[in-house]
């Protein structure tokens, strides 16, 4: 019998066996993965009982949230050779708005400290482990999606069909979120230029209905994009479309909208019309790492006093480091996490699931209620702002949330991280699905993907109607006029 020592098997590591062929380039780095994973939460285990310094604890977990999620994107470019893809994409927001300030602090770029010192040194270290084993497992959940991708080619007969039905859907889309969002526009911009962006959240400028209806815009835009590969103008058009709309929405003051639509437009040009030269992308990144500080220089002042160049270039000059400023903004998600740590279960008890049971309500529209369920439950966002700022809550401002606040609130340190890993699989699983040639994958992707992103920085609640209403059901529109397509052609 042989040795298990002599076993190369065993003695060699994953990535000598998957450069010798002996096994898969997936297996040898998910091997590494659930490692390294398994080493942090030992550490995390471990450290408490040796007592040492909360303070001196600070730099060492602002380097373990970094390595984290540079090891999360450089294995998945390993794997894909890319990392302008949904997953991909998601998970640099997520470590912007997560893991931000400790980026800052590892480059002694964060002047006043983690969260400007706001939070006692043991918060801050534990809300910054919290975030590296979440990360680490919701990755360790993802990869193994990669082994379960659909081999089989569509018909490339078909295609052509699948093209004209996702023109037509998205035509559709459009003429339904025309008049709502003129509406919407002429309304947001009325009062932005008397009273400035806050005034958007003390005013209800629409009503329900016409909210719901204009978010299908950006939907509509995908869907007629993936089918317009070989249609120049209706590219242009789609262009242009999404290029306007975003100017409205950072004139207006809001940010995340803009950029998502954006990425998620280019994202879909990319993958179903022509690769993008990547100077160009470089040029639209940095043009965004100084328009988005501008914005919020501004944005708080009245459209009249920011129609006036002089009143642009002044707050162009005052802007000290754009990038630092930027993800130091961003960073300062984290305190979202800090909050919830102090706060659950001290204060509140931990949900068990139940933000997640009123999410999935929201997939049915307010018909037969007098207040959704989910509005009258609460959402965790309004929560956390009317406990710990009631000042910014009363103003109808927010802080936002956090995918990994949420999940350490409803199943604490250990189940939190572990929700993530099964949430990694599916929202991997679902991203892969634009594996391939159908187009109406792309599109489903690609509008899932123009709402996802905000989830970094969110809860739950704030992406379940998008993927169901804005990509799920879009989806099934073309489908079934490619079903109709293909059988009136089948009778003829």
């Amino acid at each position: 019998m042989r040795s298990m020592a002599l076993d190369p098997v065993v003695t060699l590591p994953p990535w000598r066996l998957a450069r010798s062929g002996q096994i898969s380039r997936l297996r040898a780095i998910l091997i590494l993965h659930l490692a390294l994973t398994s080493i942090v939460a030992a550490l995390g285990l471990l450290l408490p009982g040796l007592q040492i310094d909360p303070e001196f604890l600070l730099y060492p977990a602002c380097l373990l949230v970094t390595g984290s999620f540079a090891w999360i994107l450089w294995s998945w470019y390993l794997l894909r050779k890319t990392v302008f893809d949904p997953y991909a994409l998601f998970i640099i927001a997520a470590g912007l708005f997560n893991g931000g300030q400790a980026l800052l602090e590892i480059f002694r770029v964060n002047p006043g400290g983690i969260l400007a010192g706001e939070v006692q040194p043991e918060i801050s270290t534990k809300a910054l482990f919290l975030v590296a084993i979440s990360v680490l497992c919701f990755h360790a959940g993802a990869l193994p999606a990669l082994a379960n991708k659909p081999r089989s080619k569509p018909d490339e007969a078909s295609i052509p069909n699948r093209e004209k039905a996702l023109r037509l859907a998205g035509w559709l889309l459009l003429a339904i979120a025309f008049v709502p969002t003129i509406n919407l526009l002429t309304g947001s911009f009325a009062l932005v230029m008397d009273y400035g962006y806050m005034a958007l959240y003390t005013n209800r400028i629409a009503a329900p209905l016409s909210v719901a209806l204009s978010g299908f815009l950006v939907p509509g835009v995908i869907y007629l994009l993936s089918g317009s590969r070989r249609k120049p103008w209706t590219q242009l058009f789609c262009v242009l479309l999404v290029a306007v709309n975003a100017g409205a929405s950072l004139f207006l003051g809001g940010r995340s909208g803009a950029v998502m639509s954006c990425v998620a437009a280019a994202w879909v040009f990319e993958n179903r019309v022509r690769r993008i030269p990547r100077s160009l992308i470089w040029f639209f990144v940095v043009a965004a790492v100084v328009v988005i500080p501008l914005v919020r220089n501004t944005r708080l002042t009245s459209g009249k006093d920011r129609l006036s160049w002089d009143t642009q270039v002044e707050s162009l000059g005052s802007l000290e480091n754009p990038v630092s400023s930027s993800i130091s903004e961003m960073g300062h998600q984290l305190v979202i996490l800090t909050h919830t740590i102090t706060l659950v279960p001290d204060i509140r008890p931990f949900d068990l699931g139940v933000s997640y049971l009123y999410a999935a309500s929201t997939i049915v529209p307010n018909i037969g209620w007098e207040v959704h369920p989910n509005v009258s439950h609460g959402l965790l966002a309004d929560w956390l702002v009317s406990t710990v700022d009631p000042g910014t809550a009363y103003s109808g401002g927010g802080l936002g949330f956090s995918f990994i606040a949420e999940s350490y609130l409803n199943f604490g340190w250990v189940g939190g991280p572990l929700w993530l890993g099964f949430m990694g699989f599916g929202i991997a699983s679902l991203f892969l699905m634009a594996d391939g040639s159908d187009p109406a994958k792309h599109a489903l992707v690609g509008s899932f993907l123009s709402f996802f992103l905000v989830f970094a920085r969110g809860e739950s609640a704030s992406i379940t109607r998008g993927l169901v209403w804005y990509s799920l059901v879009p989806y099934l529109l073309v489908t079934a006029l490619t079903m109709r397509r293909g059988a009136k052609e089948a009778s003829l």
